[in-house]
């Protein structure tokens, strides 16, 4: 016989399941429409949900359409850029922060935490209006250079809060021990603290990709000379009215190509903790 409780249980599983459902239609049922449509030939017809036949040509529209292929270049361009400095950056930035006392600390994980808490906007036009103030000295400031340094900024602070909690739970003994056995501090640094961190800074340097390739606001505000990147060309050809389903094709190939990367990331830290159980 069904009591109260069991109703409430009941009652309480199905919210569960419904309320996970919601959450999980929200994340990926977009991802899944993308790659839909980068197969279908009738993704550029006026009903773009309707199947009009499976098609390569939408990938190798990525390399026929000149301002779609440009902008996927100066994306990638950026990106990658963007994430190799912001992860050095990141990456030595936490250890100085490691290094500080208590309080210090606090105050600058505190710092660290306002370019992730500002608003888009206000980020994209301040660094426009710092550009604008730099451009007589530097005349083609803007464009690739104010973009990867907008980048750059934004990538950094997430970059230092991937790495920093696994630097915390590094045994400093390690960097003593290699010190006692004839390591300068530098190399100790690079053969010993840095290579314990390797799943930390490849999660980090990801996480400031992600971010870099799909920013738009920012990126809106600190493009120019010509420079603009594969979010920028989506909004100026959806306005135009020029828009490319190559673009759905270079969203499905990021897609899948970041999910790899998740997945050996993924795949490096399980391989360590089963080698680390062993030993």
């Amino acid at each position: 016989m069904l009591t109260r409780n069991h109703v409430k249980e009941g009652i309480l599983t199905t919210l569960r399941f419904l309320f996970g459902a919601i959450v999980f239609s929200l994340m990926y049922v977009p991802v899944v429409i993308i790659i839909y449509q980068s197969f279908n030939a009738g993704a550029n017809s006026i009903s773009p949900l309707s199947w009009g036949g499976f098609t390569w040509e939408n990938y190798a529209a990525m390399f026929t359409n000149r301002q779609l292929y440009t902008s996927i270049l100066d994306s990638l361009l950026v990106s990658l850029w963007a994430t190799a400095i912001s992860t050095v950056f990141g990456l030595f930035a936490s250890i100085g922060i490691h290094a500080l006392n208590k309080k210090a600390r606090k105050a600058m994980d505190f710092l660290n935490e306002i370019p992730m808490l500002n608003s888009e906007i206000v980020t994209g036009i301040s660094i426009m209006l710092v550009c604008s103030l730099l451009k007589p000295l530097f005349p083609n400031i803007f464009g690739f250079w104010s973009m990867l340094l907008a980048h750059i900024f934004f990538c950094v602070p997430y970059v230092i809060l991937m790495v920093l909690p696994k630097l915390e739970q590094t045994d400093e003994s390690l960097f003593e021990a290699a010190q006692d056995l004839g390591c300068s501090p530098w190399k100790s640094l690079m053969k010993v603290i840095i290579p314990s961190l390797t799943t930390a800074i490849l999660t980090g340097a990801l996480v400031a990709f992600t971010l870099s390739i799909d920013d738009f606001v920012i990126s809106f505000y600190t493009q120019g000379n010509g420079f603009s990147n594969f979010s920028n060309y989506v909004y100026s050809s959806y306005t135009k009215k020029n828009f490319s389903a190559g673009a759905y094709a270079f969203n499905a190939l990021l897609t899948f190509v970041t999910l790899g990367l998740v997945l050996t990331i993924s795949l490096m830290s399980s391989h360590k903790k089963t080698k680390k159980a062993k030993v």
